[in-house]
């Protein structure tokens, strides 16, 4: 009989069955939802480098709240018409469309997160064919991103909630002068940053050089305000970025040459064999498979000296690499001294006239 009233009394109030209708159909909904999340993901190939894989972190839990926040506006609503009060409902409305913006700013940067992951293991990957995005450009790609939300996503809010955002954009270009007299070295090294990464003079572990600052090393990380430099030393050195706009850089890791430069000397009564030295010296060269042919090769009599006779020699090498350079030239330079000895000549010794007087 109890179960009779109870039964009659939830057909006499259409609001609880409303109510319970839209409680059925979000649970209904997350269900389905999650279902799609689920195949999606079966379907995904690799784990690593399909996006569908990770689709349901990026979209169940922001979903999920969205539809909380949808099912407690509805009850809210019928609960409000019910007691009559519908005009306090007018103040709940743009706290639910806040809620939605939020959810949908949440699920966005989830989204970014994944693809920023997505993206990144397809460029480690040696095997995988086709363009790819280098680092550099996926993470200021990213940044902007979630600068781009963040601030679409507030300026929205703010809207809903009646506020008048053309004054205040009015009022943040004066206040960003402003702003911008007071921290004009923090806005130079952000905008260095940004040209960082627009022009790309220099990547993450590459050897760079800035002769007028005295800093030789490795790059370890970009930001937007400092660029982290590990020396030779193993030193960290943390450079601002306006520094880059102002100084010369050298960047030693896109070298496509080094050159050998040397002065070589022979004694002066050895100057019937110096045009066969320079003969045999052009023939190393010719055969080397180091050396590149088609830049210029120099080896001449470059002086007379005060005991010997200096050969200048310059060429161009194809190792960029530190120490494949010394090696190759190490073996250059046995190979130099091999031909002058085998042309009976010899290299000058340090030698000094006394002259004593009676």
């Amino acid at each position: 009989m109890q179960s009779s009233t109870w039964i009659q009394w939830f057909i006499d109030q259409p609001w609880a069955i409303e109510i319970f209708i839209a409680i059925a159909f979000i649970f209904l909904l997350n269900v389905v939802i999650k279902r799609i999340l689920s195949q999606l993901q079966r379907k995904a190939k690799p784990k690593e480098s399909d996006w569908r894989h990770h689709l349901e972190y990026a979209a169940l839990t922001p979903i999920r709240a969205l539809l909380w926040v949808i099912l407690i506006s509805i009850i809210f609503d019928l609960g409000m018409r019910k007691l009559n009060l519908t005009g306090i409902f007018f103040y709940v409305t743009p706290i639910r469309n806040a809620a939605i913006i939020f959810c949908v700013a949440w699920f966005l940067l989830r989204f970014k997160k994944v693809m920023h992951s997505v993206i990144s293991n397809h460029h480690n990957r040696k095997s995988t064919g086709g363009p790819t995005v280098d680092p550099f450009t996926l993470d200021v790609i990213s940044k902007i991103f979630t600068i781009c939300v963040l601030f679409i996503s507030l300026l929205i809010i703010m809207q809903l909630f009646g506020l008048n955002i053309v004054p205040l954009i009015t009022f943040g270009g004066i206040g960003a002068a402003t702003l911008g007299f007071a921290g004009k070295d923090a806005i130079s090294n952000f905008f260095g940053g940004l040209m960082i990464y627009l022009t790309r003079p220099f990547m993450i572990n590459d050897l760079i050089e800035i002769p007028e600052r005295n800093i030789l090393g490795n790059v370890e990380e970009i930001g937007w305000y400092l660029t982290s430099i590990r020396d030779l030393q193993k030193r960290p050195i943390y450079v601002p970025n306006s520094v880059f706009s102002t100084e010369a850089l050298i960047n030693q890791s896109r070298m496509t040459h080094r050159r050998i430069e040397e002065s070589i000397g022979i004694r002066q009564s050895d100057i019937s064999k110096l045009p066969k030295i320079i003969e045999n010296i052009h023939s190393l060269f010719e055969h080397h498979t180091s050396i590149d042919h088609h830049q210029s090769v120099r080896i001449f009599l470059e002086k007379f000296a005060d005991s010997s006779l200096q050969i200048e020699i310059k060429v161009y090498c194809l190792c960029t690499r530190y120490e494949d350079f010394m090696e190759m030239r190490q073996e250059i330079l046995m190979q130099i001294y091999r031909i002058i000895y085998e042309a009976g000549a010899e290299m000058p010794n340090p030698t000094m006239s006394v002259v004593i007087q009676k």
